[in-house]
C-alpha cells in the first residue's frame, strides 16, 4: 500500500514550507510520494521547489485555472493506491500519522479522521470534532453530509481508483461535491483513532465565506434535493445556535 500526498500551492511559500516540514518529518517517508502542484507563484516558490526538488517526488509550476484545476493535475500525476490532499499551509498532525494509516488493516476504500484547526503560526485552535456541533461519524455513507460538514478534506483519503476529477463549475466547494460523489458509491470506510491533519484557517473558503456557503448549499441541494436540503439547513442553523448556547451536545 502506497500513498500519494498532493499539495497545491499558489503564492503561499511560508505555508508550503510548513507543509513540507510535516511531510518530510514522517517516519514512513519511504512509503509515499509527495506531489506539489504550484500555480506559477511569484513569491519565490519556484526557486524553493527547484532547490528542494530532490525531496519532492513530482512537482510542476505553471499557470492553472484555479485550485480545483490544480488538484485535478495532482490526481493525474498520482501513482499511489490512495490519494491525500494536503495543500500549502496544512500539515500532517504528527510524525507517525502516515505510518499509522499504512498500518490500518483491510485497506478500506476511504480512510478519514479528526482534524486540528491551526493558525498560520501553528497555534492550535482545537479539533473539528469539538468545535462543531455535528459529531464525527464512525463510518461514512452517502448521507453523511446531509446535516452539515463533519470532517475536513485534509483528513480524507480515498483509493485512487475511486477518485473522480473535481468539477470545475465550482470555485469554492468542489471538494465537498467530490467527497459526496465518492460516498454515493457506498465505499467501505474506516475512521482512525488519531488526528490526521492540521488545517490552517484563512484559506479561500474562509476569505469568501458568504460565497462559499452559497456554493456549498447549491452542492448539497444538487445531491440531496432542494426541499430536503432547505429543511436540513433549518436544523443546522438551530443546532449551531443551541451548540453555542451550550444547550446542544453532540
Amino acid at each position: 500500500m502506497r500513498l500519494s500526498i498532493i499539495s497545491i500551492n499558489y503564492n503561499n511559500l511560508p505555508g508550503l514550507e510548513a507543509t513540507a516540514a510535516s511531510v518530510w518529518a514522517q517516519t514512513a517517508r519511504a512509503d509515499f510520494e509527495w506531489i506539489v502542484v504550484d500555480g506559477g507563484s511569484r513569491d519565490g516558490a519556484f526557486e524553493w521547489l527547484t532547490e528542494h526538488q530532490s525531496h519532492i517526488d513530482h512537482w510542476v509550476s505553471e499557470p492553472d485555472r484555479g485550485l480545483y484545476d490544480a488538484m485535478n493535475k495532482g490526481l493525474a500525476m498520482a501513482k499511489g493506491d490512495y490519494v491525500w490532499f494536503l495543500n500549502s499551509g496544512d500539515r500532517i498532525h504528527a510524525a507517525d500519522v502516515a505510518e499509522g494509516i499504512l498500518n490500518l488493516a483491510g485497506e478500506p476504500d476511504v480512510i478519514f479522521g479528526d482534524t486540528c484547526f491551526v493558525e498560520p503560526n501553528g497555534r492550535s485552535l482545537g479539533l473539528i470534532s469539538k468545535l462543531k456541533p455535528q459529531p464525527l461519524p464512525l463510518r461514512l455513507g452517502p448521507s453523511s453530509f446531509r446535516f452539515g460538514m463533519n470532517l475536513c478534506h485534509q483528513s480524507f483519503l480515498v483509493k485512487r481508483s475511486l477518485a473522480p476529477t473535481y468539477d470545475l463549475a465550482y470555485k469554492l466547494a468542489a471538494d465537498i461535491d467530490w467527497i459526496v460523489r465518492i460516498l454515493k458509491r457506498s465505499p467501505s470506510s474506516v475512521r482512525t483513532d488519531f488526528v490526521i491533519a492540521d488545517f490552517e484557517v484563512g484559506g479561500s473558503s474562509y476569505q469568501h465565506t458568504r460565497k462559499a456557503w452559497k456554493e456549498r448549499y447549491a452542492v448539497l441541494s444538487g445531491h440531496y434535493g432542494s426541499v430536503s436540503n432547505f429543511f436540513a439547513h433549518i436544523w443546522i442553523f438551530l443546532r449551531r445556535i443551541l451548540f453555542q448556547l451550550k444547550i446542544y451536545k453532540p
